[in-house]
């Protein structure tokens, strides 16, 4: 009798240890559940702030602001010595020991790039004598501009239809502040759309506009026309955001989407990615919470 009511004990406090500890993950699933959902808010209100890089340091941008004018003028100095493009600074975002400085051109080609100021944070200063970025980046940044330059018609149609669908349809691209303010989205871009390009043919028309930035539209277009590049390296991404919250992005908005993008045949050439997001933006990130899409390696292909 005695060893059956201390295996009676026993096997009750085992349970309740499993219900404590199953509660206790709940408990513990539920925080982190909370945590994440605090991460996100609704595409309408996000101007980019709260976006981060990782390993990067508020402190940075508390340091940076102090001394802004420098900066902006280092920076501005830099991408006129290294690039001859005049550029604007949009924002500071805390970098590993540096600051990271958001800059959009001012002129033709025109793209969204950065720039990257050291800080030390003892003497509470920033070198702006080693302003840098990191290799091949702003290059390509300012390719994808000059790819726009060429086929601005294209792009020009592109535009009005994406602007429309926006119009007509309950759904929402990203504030161009926010664009403005994170390096998630660089090189030529709107609230709907950024392009990257990977090409040689690109490094080549690069190196030419190094040696003569005044270079026109038809001489760029020219150039592109005698030396191809496959689609399959130019990726036009394009995005967009449900308008009301708490809703699924809509499958039949986005089929419609993809259905014309197939069917237009006076936009730019390229790889389409295409993207319908909930109406979540994480803050951090810059990206999606909930998205359907078609991409790599199912991109439409524009020849």
């Amino acid at each position: 009798m005695k060893k059956n009511t201390i295996f009676c004990i026993t096997c009750c406090m085992i349970l309740l240890g499993g219900c404590l500890n199953q509660e206790n993950e709940n408990a513990e699933m539920e925080k982190q559940r909370n945590k994440e959902d605090e991460q996100y808010i609704s595409v309408q209100d996000y101007d980019g702030e709260g976006y981060t890089l990782r390993g990067g340091q508020e402190e940075a941008v508390d340091i940076a602001e102090q001394h802004k004018e420098e900066i902006v003028k280092a920076v501005e100095k830099f991408f006129l010595e290294n690039y001859k493009i005049e550029v604007k600074v949009n924002h500071f975002i805390g970098a590993k020991d540096a600051v990271s400085v958001t800059v959009e051109s001012v002129n033709k080609p025109f793209f969204y790039s950065y720039a990257i100021v050291p800080v030390d944070f003892k003497s509470k200063t920033v070198a702006t004598d080693q302003v840098f970025t990191l290799e091949g980046e702003v290059e390509q940044d300012i390719q994808t501009g000059l790819y726009a330059m060429a086929y601005e018609e294209e792009f020009s149609n592109l535009d009005k239809y994406l602007e429309k669908i926006e119009k007509e349809h309950p759904i929402i691209s990203i504030n161009k502040t926010a664009i403005q303010n994170t390096n998630i989205i660089r090189g030529y871009a709107k609230p709907y759309y950024f392009i990257s390009i990977g090409s040689y043919t690109m490094d080549e028309l690069f190196d030419r506009y190094m040696k003569n930035p005044t270079i026109n539209k038809k001489k760029i277009k020219k150039f592109l026309i005698s030396n191809p590049i496959d689609p399959e390296y130019i990726t036009i991404s394009i995005e967009f955001f449900m308008e009301a919250k708490d809703v699924e992005p809509d499958q039949k908005i986005f089929n419609m989407i993809v259905k014309d993008i197939k069917e237009m045949a006076d936009i730019p050439k390229g790889s389409y990615s295409i993207f319908l997001n909930d109406n979540d933006i994480n803050k951090q990130t810059a990206m999606g919470k909930n998205a359907i899409s078609v991409s790599y390696p199912d991109s439409i292909i524009k020849e």
